[in-house]
C-alpha cells in the first residue's frame, strides 16, 4: 500500500480491516475508541485486538499494564457485543519496551500482526493507541508488512511543541524511531496542541449516555472515577480520534509532510528530504463527539 492509496482508503466508503493495537486499562480512552471500533461495522472491520505495555500509577511494571489492558479488553467487549467478543482474537502483547531499534520484543501481538498482514490480500490497518512496541516489533521481526498494511498512531506531541515527551511515545522511544523511520504508511495524530482539543464533559456524558445502555453506564462510571470531576473539569478522551479517521475523517484535518526523527531525548528533528507520512493537524471536535455518542447510546 502506497501513502496515496492509505490516504483514498481513509477517504473513502469501504469498509477497513483493523488491528487495534490497545493498553485498555491505561485510562479510560481506549475503552471508548474499542467500543466504538466494535459498533462501527459500516466502516471498520475489527480482525483482532493486541493489548499493549504501558507503565504508570495503574501498573507496577509494563507486563503488569499489559495483563490488565488484556483482561479489560474482554469486559469492554462483552459490555459492546458478547457476540463478537466471542469471534474476535485478543491477543498478549509486548512484557517490556524495546530498549533499542534492534530489539524486537516477541509477543503474540508480535506474530499476530505479522501474520494477519502477511496472509491476507487486501491491505490492513494497524491502528495503535497506545505505546508502540507490539508494531515497532513487528516491522522490526517482517520488514516486508510496511508494504502490505498500513498504520495509525496516537503518539507523541505536535510539532511546533519543543518536546515530544508523551505518555505513548516516552515509554518506547526505539519503538518510536523504528516506526518514523520505517517505510510503512503512517498517520501519526499528535496528542498536546492538536488531541489535547477533543474534551469532553461530565453534563456531556451524562445526558448523551448515562442510562442509555449498560457500555454507557460503565463508560460514564470508570470516567468519573478516574478524573474526579470538579468545578469546570473537562476530559480528553484521546484515542476515540483514531478511530475517528476511519469513521468520519472529515473530522480531520489531515495534510502530507515529511516524517521527522525522533531524538534519543525525545523531541523532534527535521529533514525536508524524508519521505513523507499523514500528520492530523486539527481535529474537529463537535462532529466526532455527535457520532460516537450517538454510536455508544443506540447500541
Amino acid at each position: 500500500m502506497t501513502l496515496s492509496e492509505f490516504r483514498a482508503l481513509l477517504l473513502s466508503d469501504q469498509v477497513i480491516d483493523i488491528i487495534l493495537d490497545t493498553d485498555t486499562y491505561n485510562e479510560i480512552d481506549d475503552q471508548y475508541a474499542l467500543a466504538y471500533a466494535m459498533l462501527s461495522k459500516k466502516k471498520i472491520n475489527l480482525l483482532s485486538v493486541n493489548a499493549a505495555p504501558f507503565h504508570n500509577s495503574r501498573s507496577s511494571s509494563a507486563e503488569e499494564g499489559m495483563e490488565k489492558s488484556y483482561n479489560e479488553i474482554f469486559n469492554i467487549m462483552k459490555l459492546t457485543d458478547a457476540e463478537m467478543a466471542e469471534q474476535v482474537p485478543v491477543y498478549r502483547g509486548s512484557r517490556r519496551f524495546m530498549t533499542s531499534k534492534t530489539d524486537i520484543v516477541e509477543s503474540d501481538a508480535c506474530d499476530n500482526i505479522i501474520n494477519t498482514v502477511m496472509s491476507r490480500e487486501t491491505p490492513v490497518v494497524i491502528v495503535a493507541i497506545g505505546a508502540i512496541t507490539n508494531v515497532a516489533s513487528a516491522l522490526a521481526k517482517e520488514p516486508e508488512i510496511a508494504k502490505r498494511s498500513a498504520v495509525i498512531w496516537l503518539g507523541g506531541h505536535a510539532l511546533e511543541r519543543p518536546d515530544t515527551k508523551e505518555f505513548n511515545l516516552r515509554q518506547d522511544i526505539p519503538g518510536a524511531q523504528v516506526l518514523f523511520d520505517s517505510r510503512v504508511p503512517f498517520l501519526q495524530i499528535p496528542c498536546d496542541g492538536v488531541c489535547s482539543s477533543f474534551i469532553t464533559t461530565p453534563a456531556e456524558l451524562d445526558y448523551y449516555l448515562k442510562g442509555k445502555n449498560e457500555l454507557c453506564n460503565y463508560l460514564c462510571s470508570i470516567t468519573g472515577d478516574y478524573i474526579s470531576w470538579g468545578y469546570g473539569r473537562s476530559k480528553v478522551v484521546w484515542d476515540v480520534t483514531a478511530i475517528g479517521c476511519m469513521t468520519l475523517p472529515s473530522s480531520m484535518e489531515i495534510v502530507e509532510i515529511p516524517r521527522p526523527y525522533v531524538t534519543s531525548d525525545c523531541r523532534y528533528a527535521f529533514d525536508s528530504a524524508r519521505h513523507h507520512y499523514l500528520y492530523v493537524r486539527k481535529i474537529r471536535r463537535d462532529p466526532l463527539y455527535a457520532d460516537l455518542f450517538k454510536t455508544l447510546s443506540e447500541k
